[in-house]
């Protein structure tokens, strides 16, 4: 799924992070992908919001054309790769759109780098923790990660979890074998840090926020809004990857807040 066009490079002690910059116009826009995605599944809105604004489109280390280092991944960390490529490349107050993970990230930042984001954007993020009645699941999937079948465990998840039945089945298989390349340890590592719940804290958005809610997320709207004061929430009628499945639609609600934050 991955893109090289336009792609370029920057070097953080030792770790190629790849991205690319594309357009020009303010507020730019930061996307940032999902667990064991990578910049391609923004394809959607990249060539639609260059036309307006900057865009950046970033691979996380261990994803896409960025380097894959043998460690352990985690929120935190994705977190200071993606603020310290902002100010290598000089991205100034850009508009953090996150999909899933990365609405974890971009939370992230705006706790410990306030000074960065404009606005954020939670494309069906992972901002509230597990069910307590799937915490069986939890143990299973990721013990299931760390064994010689993880690709099977993982594609298996996604699946089950992450689309409805009127997924379309080609892109059903077209996200879920690109999820499955990626990186056993980032896989389980990266997971882990998520089910913490370390960056899940509730409280006030300290940017203007929005949350575009999938039909299979757990938290109601409510649930979210009560958790992050000031959050704004909108529900598509679709899997997870609304930007996706659903790119009109997601982009229509994108571009209207992106002009309300401007």
């Amino acid at each position: 799924m991955v893109t090289s066009a336009e792609l370029k490079f920057a070097p953080r002690d030792g770790v190629k992070l790849a991205y690319l910059d594309v357009g020009t116009g303010d507020p730019a826009l930061l996307f940032v992908h999902g667990w064991c995605c990578d910049r391609a599944y923004w394809r959607d809105q990249i060539p639609e919001f260059a036309q307006r604004h900057r865009v950046v489109a970033a691979d996380l280390r261990g994803t896409g054309g960025s380097d894959a280092p043998d460690q352990d991944y985690s929120i935190a960390q994705f977190a200071d790769d993606v603020a310290w490529l902002c100010g290598e490349i000089g991205l100034e107050k850009p508009v953090i759109v996150g999909h899933s993970m990365g609405g974890l990230i971009a939370l992230d930042i705006a706790r410990r780098y306030p000074e960065l984001p404009r606005a954020l954007v939670f494309n069906d993020a992972v901002l509230t923790p597990f069910p307590e009645q799937f915490e069986a699941l939890r143990v299973a999937l990721m013990a299931g990660l760390q064994s010689p079948a993880y690709k099977a465990v993982a594609a298996n998840f996604v699946n089950s979890a992450m689309f409805t039945p009127d997924s379309r089945d080609d892109l059903k298989t077209e996200i879920v074998d690109g999820m499955t390349n990626a990186p056993q340890r980032l896989m389980h590592t990266a997971l882990s840090s998520i089910l913490s719940g370390e960056q899940m804290t509730p409280g006030p958005m300290p940017v203007p926020s929005l949350f575009i809610r999938a039909a299979t997320q757990t938290a109601t709207d409510e649930e979210l809004r009560q958790r992050y004061p000031g959050m704004e929430v909108t529900t598509v009628d679709c899997g997870h990857f609304i930007q996706m499945e659903k790119p009109q639609e997601f982009n229509s609600i994108l571009r209207q807040f992106v002009e309300k934050v401007a």
